[in-house]
This record gives C-alpha cells, sequence and structure tokens, in this order.
C-alpha cells in the first residue's frame, strides 16, 4: 500500500509541477480547455493513468477541466499521486496546453 506524504514532501512535489496546487490530502491542477480539445486530453489522461492503475477525478467546467489526484485507500497524497500529476503535465505539454 502506498504512503501518505506529508505535508514538506508534498509541497516539495509541487514545487516540480508548474501549476499544481494542494495539500497532503489533495493536489489540483484546473487547465482552461473546453469541448473537443477537453475531450481529446481526458481520453489521453485517462488512457495513462491506466498504464499507473491509478485515476483522477476530472471535471469539466464551462471553459476548464480540472485533475484532482489523491489516494482514497491513504486518505492522501502518495507518490503515486506525484507520479500521475507528472504525467498529466508531459501530456498536457505534448498537447501545447498552458497552464
Amino acid at each position: 500500500m502506498p504512503t501518505k506524504l506529508d505535508s514538506a514532501e508534498v509541497t516539495d512535489a509541487l514545487a516540480s509541477l508548474p501549476g499544481w496546487l494542494g495539500d497532503a490530502d489533495r493536489i489540483q491542477l484546473e487547465i482552461l480547455v473546453d469541448g473537443d480539445e477537453a475531450d481529446a486530453i481526458t481520453t489521453e489522461v485517462l488512457r495513462a493513468a491506466d498504464e499507473l492503475d491509478h485515476h483522477p477525478v476530472v471535471e469539466h467546467g464551462p471553459g476548464s477541466t480540472t485533475f484532482t489526484v489523491w489516494t482514497h485507500s491513504v486518505g492522501g497524497v502518495t507518490e503515486l499521486d506525484v507520479a500521475l500529476a507528472r504525467k498529466i503535465s508531459q501530456i498536457l505539454h505534448s498537447a501545447g496546453v498552458s497552464y
């Protein structure tokens, strides 16, 4: 079972994840895309999440999409969440999405 990171560890991880916000409970990234672009990005993120066997919560709002990541079984952020956040950031960078 993954181990929950403490606040300092999450802060350190977020320092290398531009745009991501959060604390030891959850980390989150909001991007300003909607429609077909949001759908395509979400599909790619979920494909990558399947490879890690770890999935974000994805919320679509008017003009934005938000990815929220935490490990339910430990009630907070783990290294697995940080790895997924890095993967999401890589996907967004490759797609040319700024955040």
